[in-house]
């Protein structure tokens, strides 16, 4: 007896199957991820420190951050997918950071979520001296603010032994907690020269504590901060601009400041 022969539309199926290869896993909501990584943040830290302290790494200070963050990024995608039922390990975009020149990166981990992908940075730092890594430009911050539904960061805190290097601990949160605040204004802390934003102290980032109680006021500290940086740049380049120019300075903003011709 003769097997029974498939049917048109199945064997339509498998050929579609065979051309398009494996069913891609729906991109989860944003949002619901979202939530489930600001309720993991402690779980993930405690996680994360105990996992990347298995690893020594040897070579310089200068280029150890790379190895850091590659294992970061790898028990990233280990561990994400195990915590967050809506995540697999195809949603996690490794690759694509590693394209295009460096200081292009989008992300150093992305989370694809539809249009709305989340941003996971990784950071590492010497436990012997202050953090002070970058943060973004105030211009780069407003740029992720609308390419990202949110960003996050993970901290690698690492001790030097001679010639080795070791996590000591791992702080994974929102990237808005890790910034620190300005002596000069009531604003975010930056460089002045380029407007980065650098850290909060290390005494805060073992008390899990952030200078700022929500997002929207981080956010209205960033442009405090932005504001007074672009006061104190005009103030201290004006005395050296030359005469013509400032000159059409002066007639720019006659200009804009003129009360209109009455009608």
């Amino acid at each position: 007896m003769s097997p029974p022969r498939a049917s048109p539309m199945l064997w339509l199926a498998l050929t579609l199957m065979l051309v398009a290869g494996p069913l891609r896993a729906a991109e989860p909501a944003a949002a619901a991820v979202i939530a489930r990584l600001d309720l993991l943040a402690t779980n993930l830290s405690a996680e994360l420190t105990a996992r990347l302290r298995t690893n020594v790494v040897t070579g310089s200070y200068t280029t150890v951050w790379r190895q850091f963050e590659d294992l970061s990024i790898a028990a990233l995608q280990d561990i994400l997918p195990r915590h967050i039922s809506e995540l697999r390990r195809e949603h996690l975009d490794a690759g694509a950071t590693r394209r295009g020149l460096e200081k292009n990166r989008p992300a150093d981990l992305a989370i694809h979520c539809g249009p709305n992908p989340i941003e996971i940075s990784i950071k590492a730092t010497r436990a012997s001296r202050p953090p002070e890594n970058d943060l973004g430009t105030f211009r780069e911050h407003e740029n992720r603010r609308r390419r990202f539904a949110a960003s996050f960061t993970l901290w690698v805190r690492y001790v030097e032994r001679r010639e080795t290097f070791q996590v000591e601990r791992v702080f994974f949160d929102r990237t808005w907690r890790f910034v620190g605040k300005s002596s000069l204004v009531d604003g975010v802390k930056y460089r002045k020269k380029d407007g980065n934003m650098r850290p909060k102290p290390w005494a805060m980032f073992d008390a899990g504590t952030a200078f700022w109680s929500d997002e929207t006021e981080f956010e209205a500290a960033v442009e405090r901060a932005r504001i007074f940086r672009a006061n104190a740049l005009v103030q201290e380049y004006l005395e050296t601009l030359a005469e013509d120019d400032q000159r059409l300075l002066h007639e720019r903003l006659h200009e804009k400041f003129a009360a209109p011709a009455p009608q």
